[in-house]
């Protein structure tokens, strides 16, 4: 499942299309049912001991009690069934936090492998994407969704590479196939969620030297394209050019259209800033809606409600998330989703806080932030293909030190990782 964030959705889309029922459904059903041990009696023993994770233990029930109070909010409403059900989904795949608990503490280098394998797969697929797959128009069984699609992460596997290997340049392709990536594929969120990972491990672990060096990787890359006078055709699903110049005005039309214009003409500007005007303005619509009264303040209109339709723009388009996780869950269930959904991510932060207390490696941590700062404009925790690997990966990376077995370096020693005995003890004791 950590994998499928490599392939995207259309991973995510392997199972069966036409009864709503996905590979993640299908693999928590399969922990549910074959592991029954691994999941509720952690999860029960921390609802009834104290301990480091009984805050997301209860974090998480009330959010799956409330998620179901949703849905017969929705059913109550006539909102199609269905509908219903798959947003009930974004307070069940939390639970993928167990699941890479157990994974982890079965297998303590997996995370680790896993890194190293899907840097090298970036470094193969990435430019084999761009140059001809992003012409291959195969879709999934089923649906509409292509088997090709484009692939990011590359600024989190350079992070991923420098923060938990020790000799970290024996992968400078894969790093260097990811900084050209992370430019190429002209995501903003990522630029800025990468930004904030960096600068979490750097200042946490007194490493501003790497992360300068990795700013000055980027900058040399669009030094390069811009001398070379780089210009390839972007993929389908972002448009627009690949090249130093249309990299520069995508980014400042963010928050200077007028001085964008200086990189590209008005037609790449009108697309460039539209992508943040049609969000915005159907924010400012969900809010409206939900605001309306004090109950549907408190609960929102309820799993199943068309955000889409309020904004005519969206009418008769497949689309369920409106690009925040604030405003997805503002508006399907009100400020009590809202401080729901907050409680279970700060309880996440809290249980990572110690860990890094416990082993001096803050990339959990840093993660998590950039995972949390790219959901506020993206689709991360309501979608399976970020909401699953998010919550896997952090079961992943504490897991280890759960059976004592820390694969990590401490910041500031270059010899073997550093264990407080009684915080270890407290952590293992689920």
């Amino acid at each position: 499942m950590m994998l499928g964030s490599f392939f995207g959705r259309a991973f995510y889309y392997l199972g069966i299309p036409p009864a709503k029922i996905f590979i993640g459904d299908i693999v928590l059903f399969l922990f549910f049912l074959l592991r029954p041990r691994a999941l509720l009696d952690r999860w029960m023993t921390a609802l009834t001991v104290r301990s480091v994770f009984g805050p997301f233990a209860w974090s998480l029930l009330l959010s799956i009690l409330f998620g179901m109070f949703e849905v017969l909010h929705g059913l109550y409403s006539d909102y199609p069934p269905l509908t219903a059900l798959q947003n009930l989904a974004f307070n069940i795949y939390p639970v993928y936090f167990f699941l890479g608990l157990w994974v982890g503490t079965e297998h303590p280098t997996l995370y680790r492998k896993l890194i190293r394998c899907y840097a090298w797969m970036l470094a193969i697929y990435g430019p084999a994407y761009l140059l001809f797959l992003d012409h291959v128009k195969l879709t999934m069984p089923g649906s509409d969704v292509l088997i090709f699609n484009q692939v990011g992460g590359g600024g989190f596997i350079i992070l991923a590479l420098l923060a938990l290997e020790r000799k970290p340049l024996r992968y400078w392709l894969p790093m260097m196939v990811g900084a050209f990536m992370t430019l190429a594929i002209q995501e903003r969120e990522e630029w800025i969620s990468t930004a904030v990972a960096f600068s979490v491990w750097g200042l946490l672990e007194r490493k501003t030297g790497k992360v300068l060096s990795v700013g000055a990787l980027m900058l040399i890359l669009l030094s390069v394209g811009f001398i070379a006078d780089v210009d390839l055709p972007g993929p389908a699903a972002r448009g627009g050019r690949i090249s130093s110049s249309e990299i520069a005005a995508r980014g400042l039309s963010a928050v200077s259209p007028e001085l964008a214009q200086e990189y590209t003409d008005s037609r790449n500007i009108g697309m460039y800033a539209g992508t943040i005007t049609w969000r915005t303005r159907w924010w400012s619509a969900i809010w409206n809606s939900v605001h309306e009264s004090f109950p549907k303040a408190l609960i929102g209109n309820g799993y199943g409600f068309p955000l889409k339709d309020l904004v005519p723009y969206l009418k008769g388009m497949d689309i369920r998330t409106p690009h925040s996780i604030f405003f997805f869950a503002l508006g399907y269930s009100g400020w009590i989703g809202v401080f729901l959904f907050l409680s279970l991510q700060a309880s996440i932060l809290a249980i990572l806080w110690r860990v890094y207390r416990l082993t001096g490696q803050s990339y959990g941590l840093a993660i998590w932030i950039a995972t949390l700062t790219a959901s506020l404009f993206g689709n991360s925790f309501e979608s399976p293909m970020g909401s699953i690997p998010n919550y896997m990966a952090i079961g992943l990376i504490i897991g280890p030190i759960l059976c004592g077995k820390i694969t990590v370096l401490a910041p500031h020693s270059s010899h073997r990782p550093t264990v407080e005995p009684s915080l270890a003890a407290q952590l293992s004791a689920l």
